[in-house]
């Protein structure tokens, strides 16, 4: 596997910070610069924001706020492709460049893995409106857009052109589910904590999705299931869990995501979900509501640290009634 950085941008471009016409609508820069100050994590979800910036007034020392698109192939057991954009501090999830910069990890089909990543050296500027957001990741060469999570039929599309990591390309979503928080669907005024002291907003829960990138010169072309979420926090990532179980899957016309995580004082927490045919079929954040445990070699629950994988897991959603799936 291959990895390296690119710090280098050309020129920088600022956006100031401010209100566009609609009363939800904003456009903002994101310095290439930690603040030296407490930051305030958005709890409750607010009109229009669920895919938007979720720290105020930025990202500090130990705070984090990331957005996560990825793609695995319908046709092949081996391709896939994960994008990241993150703004974090060191000690949230490390940035060994910087707080603002985009990872890029997959596979071919021959089996070969890949991975890089490069800062945004000249800050990101994000707008996001009743049309849907847009960001731009200077200095990194990346950038994604998505429609408006107020309509059906959400699209996104994920662009990297970076010269200097070897990636040049696009990853585009067609949804195929519903934009949700842990334990409600997308509307104003619910609570977007996963776990304590850490939240979640799932723009594209499932999708259609096409990968066309050359990789160092080797192409990356495929369809397959997507994917996209953001998670941010005001503390320290791996200070809130033990455990963290979480995926997404598509099972003929059922659209899954799950969560069991174990938290740090040995409570267990869940959040489901499943669609069909893009309509909504069971939404939970009750106990068990869907409980994920490993199976086979090294299946100890919970594993101890640095334990190999297990063999696969087990996933069963409680629909109620005396239903599972």
């Amino acid at each position: 596997m291959h990895f390296s950085t690119s710090g280098v941008g050309i020129f920088c471009a600022v956006w100031a910070q401010g209100q566009l016409a609609s009363a939800v609508a904003t456009q903002s820069y994101i310095p290439f610069k930690l603040i030296n100050s407490s930051t305030i994590a958005e709890i409750t979800s607010q009109p229009g924001n669920l895919d938007g910036p979720k720290l105020k007034p930025g990202v500090n020392e130990t705070s984090f706020d990331w957005w996560y698109f990825d793609v695995v192939s319908t046709t092949s057991k081996n391709e896939s492709l994960t994008i990241v954009f993150y703004n974090s501090g060191p000690s949230s999830l490390g940035n060994p460049g910087g707080p603002l910069s985009i990872q890029v990890t997959g596979v071919f089909a021959n089996g070969t893995a890949f991975g890089t990543i490069a800062d945004a050296t000249c800050g990101a500027t994000m707008k996001n409106d009743e049309d849907g957001i847009s960001s731009v990741w200077n200095g990194a060469g990346a950038s994604f857009t998505g429609t408006s999570l107020d309509q059906r039929g959400v699209e996104y599309t994920v662009a990297i052109d970076n010269p200097t990591i070897g990636i040049n390309g696009t990853l585009t979503l067609k949804s195929v589910s519903l934009p949700h928080y842990p334990c409600d669907l997308n509307k104003p005024g619910v609570s977007q904590q996963i776990i304590p002291d850490v939240f979640w907003s799932n723009a594209v829960p499932d999708a259609v999705a096409t990968a066309d990138f050359a990789i160092a010169g080797s192409p990356l072309r495929f369809t397959g299931n997507g994917y996209h979420d953001k998670n941010w926090a005001a503390t320290i990532f791996s200070d809130t869990f033990n455990t963290w179980y979480w995926g997404h899957a598509r099972l003929g016309p059922y659209s899954l995501v799950w969560f069991d995580v174990v938290t740090k004082d040995g409570r267990e927490h869940f959040s489901s979900w499943i669609t069909k045919d893009g309509e909504l079929f069971t939404q939970s954040c009750q106990p068990n509501s869907v409980v994920v445990r490993p199976w086979g070699q090294n299946s100890e629950f919970p594993p101890t640290p640095k334990m190999p994988a297990p063999s696969g897991y087990m996933i069963q959603y409680d629909l109620g009634g005396g239903k599972a799936f």
